[in-house]
């Protein structure tokens, strides 16, 4: 027989069945992690966690950890040629908005829910569809909302409507032309989240959390822009962005609730 060739088959089989156990273990894990049971548990941990650190969780905390991209947002302008030509409404373009003002404002109509109010204003703006409305970050005379890609908000692409006296002054519309980059990933649990911006002591004892949700951000230093998935945590009136496939904080913005 001749060994040295036994020999080398036999270094090579059990290096496969290393890679192949390998692999096994790789995917229960990566199974565990998208299990529903997973999040439930990372939910036990961090409600355990934060009472032992005297933080309150409020927020309605979304269960799902869905698979994404990155997007390339570009800021191409808003075509205002159509508005400028509908009575009453007198448009300005900005550097990165269209700021629509309404001459006479617009009467609303009875009760009205953000997307009743979008629905009102839809023959006096564009893209009117494709906007979700954030109410926590709302205030009386201004309601805020959105541009989304696949339902999920673009915390960089705002939409703004004045309101006073029941009419609707004008608003003030961020719109980026999107597209997906890479191949899709799950994101994190927001409870890891949540975790890692209280580990960092960004989260402090005493501090109250109240939004837990689910988006895209990032800043605009060139034309095209990359947005990350990111898990957006408010506590005590300020904001933080986690990178919801990394788990690292998205540039260290904390602004107030308005």
């Amino acid at each position: 027989m001749d060994w040295s060739r036994a020999k080398t088959i036999l270094i090579w089989a059990f290096l496969l069945l290393d890679l192949f156990l390998g692999y096994q273990v790789y995917q229960t894990r990566f199974s565990h992690w998208q299990s529903p049971l997973a999040v439930q548990a990372d939910r036990w941990d961090i409600e355990m966690y934060l009472n032992q650190q005297n933080i309150s969780l409020e927020a309605d905390v979304p269960q799902e950890t869905p698979a994404m991209t990155y997007l390339d947002a570009e800021y191409a302008g808003i075509n205002a040629i159509g508005l400028q030509e509908i009575p009453g409404i007198q448009v300005t373009m900005e550097k990165m908005a269209l700021a629509a003002r309404l001459d006479p404002p617009l009467q609303i109509r009875g009760q009205f829910t953000p997307g009743e109010l979008l629905r009102q204003l839809g023959p006096r703006m564009l893209y009117a569809d494709q906007y979700t409305a954030d109410l926590y970050q709302s205030s009386q005379g201004r309601l805020l909302y959105w541009q989304t890609y696949k339902k999920l908000p673009l915390f960089v692409a705002p939409l703004e409507i004045y309101l006073e006296d029941g009419a609707v002054l004008g608003y003030r519309q961020t719109y980026l032309n999107l597209r997906s980059q890479g191949a899709s990933r799950q994101v994190i649990s927001p409870y890891t989240a949540i975790r890692s911006l209280v580990d960092k002591r960004i989260i402090t004892p005493g501090e109250r959390i109240e939004s837990v949700r689910l988006g895209y951000y990032g800043s605009y230093d060139a034309d095209v822009q990359v947005l990350a998935p990111v898990w957006r945590i408010i506590h005590d009136g300020k904001q933080h962005f986690v990178n919801a496939f990394t788990g690292a904080l998205e540039r260290p913005l904390v602004t107030s609730k308005s």
